[in-house]
Parts: structure tokens; sequence; C-alpha cells
């Protein structure tokens, strides 16, 4: 299976991050970061949204992040504007939904359905016009509905920051010398830049929401680490608007 899913990256979901949510929490209130996060951030999303953890939201994350772990893709972008260079758009969003998308060979995804869009940098693929599904790994294609529930029951309350880049893009996604046949790009959808692309607002800080950490429990280098030197949300939000 690993060997599988590595070969799929490399024909063209190197920006995937695998995922599969097998908990679902209560909802608890949420807990405000900082007492100054009232602020208008320049996305014109209120600061105190952005900055606003919600501690249920953990369980989502926490159950992709462990699905990812050894997962053998590509190296991460080495700082916040290398990934952003790299993406067609930058936004913050909320999660709306989660539904099955397809099985690519013996791996299952899904789609990721962002809302509350805020354009950070970049912009929004014309075709796909204002709508951002993002399809990420799901696992082997078993249980899928179960899993897709269980997934959609304990959707984020907050929001997150998504480095994406739309699979229309041939250029940055199809491995050179691929057969087109063998591509799984889909150019309804985006993807993920790298799993580390993923931000949301932790009890502390920012937090890489979707991805694995070192073994030793800290960021790991590059993006993840310069990320997560952000204590607000939006401060990374104002950081990747500047670029």
């Amino acid at each position: 299976m690993g060997d599988t899913i590595m070969r799929r990256a490399q024909l063209g979901f190197v920006g995937l991050a695998a995922g599969v949510l097998l908990v679902s929490g209560c909802s608890q209130a949420p807990d405000p970061v900082a007492p100054d996060a009232a602020a208008a951030v320049r996305s014109g999303t209120p600061a105190a949204e952005l900055n606003t953890y919600h501690a249920r939201d953990a369980k989502f994350y926490d159950s992709m992040r462990g699905k990812t772990a050894g997962a053998l893709l590509a190296p991460p972008p080495a700082t916040v504007k290398a990934a952003a260079d790299k993406a067609t758009v930058v936004v913050s969003a909320k999660i709306g939904e989660v539904a099955a998308q397809r099985v690519i060979g013996d791996v299952q995804t899904m789609r990721v359905v962002l809302t509350d869009i805020d354009v950070l940098h970049g912009k929004l693929e014309p075709s796909l016009g204002d709508k951002v599904p993002v399809e990420l790994f799901l696992g082997e294609p078993v249980n899928v509905d179960s899993q897709i529930k269980a997934f959609q029951s304990a959707l984020p309350e907050g929001y997150s920051i998504w480095f994406l880049r739309w699979q229309g893009d041939k250029a940055a996604i199809t491995k050179p010398g691929a057969n087109p046949a063998e591509d799984p790009a889909d150019p309804s959808l985006y993807a993920v830049v790298h799993r580390h692309a993923v931000f949301a607002q932790g009890p502390k800080g920012v937090i890489n929401a979707i991805a694995e950490r070192a073994p030793d429990g800290r960021a790991m280098p590059g993006l993840q680490a310069e990320g997560e030197k952000q204590t607000k949300l939006s401060d990374l939000a104002d950081q990747i608007r500047k670029f």
C-alpha cells in the first residue's frame, strides 16, 4: 500500500494529503487566543474569527495528521513565500462538507469543499467560479460511506488557511514524460501544494493542520516550521497578503 501511494504521488498527487476521520467530538465553546483579536485583518475576515481556537477541531485534524505519518511525498516548500509561489491561490476558509470523490488505483480520495472563502494570494481558477473543492487522500476504498459520515459529523468550526494548486495546471502536476492516460489530475478540483500546506489556529499558536510532525514532536523544517512561527492565524494571513 505504501509503495502504491508513493507511485501515485509521483504521477501527480504530490500535493495531496492523506486523511481519514475516524472520530467525532462534542461541541465546546470557542476559546479566544488573545484579548486583542478583535482587530480587523487585511484579508477582510475579522481577526477574532481567524484567531479563535475551537477545541473540538483538534480531533478532526489529529485524525488526518495520523493518517499521513510516514507518507513519502515531495519535500515541503522551504518557506511560506515558496508555498505561496507554488500555489494557484491561497485562501482562508471553513470546511463546508466532505464527500467521497474517486478511486485511483487502490486509493480512495475524498472531496473537501471550502466555504467562506477569502483570497489571500493569487486567484481562484475562473473555470471553477467561486467553488473551491479540494481533493485529499482518504485511504483504502473500504467502508467509505462510514468514513465519510464520521468525517462529515465532525467538521471543524474554525477557519484554516489552504495553499492550493488547481489540478488543471498540467505543468505543475504532471510528471515529465508520463503517459497522459496515467495522469490522475482532475481540472474540476484543487489539490494542496504539499501536505504541510494547511494551517489552523491552535491553543497556543498557529498549527500545521493535517500533517505529521518530526519524531521528537517539533515542527518539521520548511513550511511547517515557518508557518508555526506565527501566534495568530490572522498574522499568517497578513504575511501571505504581502507577497
